[in-house]
């Protein structure tokens, strides 16, 4: 082939090649900056967490001791813990299979949660300014920035300081906190591994095709790069030979 005609052609699929993952490259760089520029305790909404301190449980409670629920229920728990929930002595136990809350007194397993208590869960835990809350309840399928399956509430907090809170209505703990700002990292994260939906697949085929399409267009430059150095060499030992 000419080598005017090759170095033509090269030079076209360098283009296309570097068109081709230029858009992304400035993803990267954009959503690269934009999750540097925050400490991840905030994105995660730690500074809008209470810090609350465990109560003290009297050893003189008139509750059950552990071997009488995991006998009562006949249980296989992984661990057990005793604590205070909503100023009432629970136990909450964890196996294999589910984690329970049992009321400490009586033994009885705590149902889900309802609105009135999962709400004032969320309030304690929360350090932010707003008063104005609102509930959805989510039985199975909870939403994808959740992270986990339901049941769980989702107790959100209006402006200022908006926040969704979900707290676990079988464990009555707050699981997870997410912001607005959480979700624009959320969003530049899945730009950035481009995995749109999932935000977890780092190896999707779209940056499979991109890291192709990169690989090429380095090859591509590189025999330019290699064109250009033979032709200069070839002028300089040309202009030598008719000095």
């Amino acid at each position: 082939m000419n080598k005017a005609i090759l170095n033509r052609n090269l030079r076209k699929l360098h283009l296309w090649f570097g068109i081709g993952i230029g858009l992304q490259l400035g993803l990267w760089l954009i959503s690269g900056l934009f999750m540097t520029l925050f400490p991840i305790d905030q994105v995660r909404g730690t500074h809008l967490r209470a810090e609350i301190s465990s109560p003290i449980v009297s050893p003189n409670l008139d509750i059950l001791g552990p071997s009488d629920i995991v006998s009562k229920h006949a249980l296989r728990p992984q661990s057990l813990t005793l604590k205070i929930l909503n100023d009432q002595p629970v136990y909450i136990v964890a196996s294999e299979e589910q984690t329970q809350v049992f009321d400490a007194k009586s033994g009885v397993v705590w149902e889900t949660l309802n609105e009135a208590l999962a709400t004032q869960i969320a309030v304690s835990n929360y350090a932010g300014r707003s008063t104005e809350t609102a509930a959805t309840f989510f039985q199975d399928k909870a939403p994808r920035e959740y992270g986990r399956e339901g049941p769980v509430w989702r107790i959100d907090f209006k402006k200022p300081d908006a926040a969704s809170f979900y707290v676990d209505a079988t464990t009555a703990e707050v699981k997870a906190v997410r912001t607005g700002l959480w979700r624009t990292f959320d969003f530049m994260w899945g730009l950035h591994i481009m995995d749109w939906s999932n935000r977890e697949n780092f190896n999707s085929w779209w940056i499979k095709a991109v890291a192709s399409l990169a690989v090429f267009f380095f090859l591509t430059g590189l025999a330019l790069v290699v064109l250009r150095l033979r032709s200069a060499f070839k002028r300089r030992r040309n202009s030598k030979s008719g000095a």
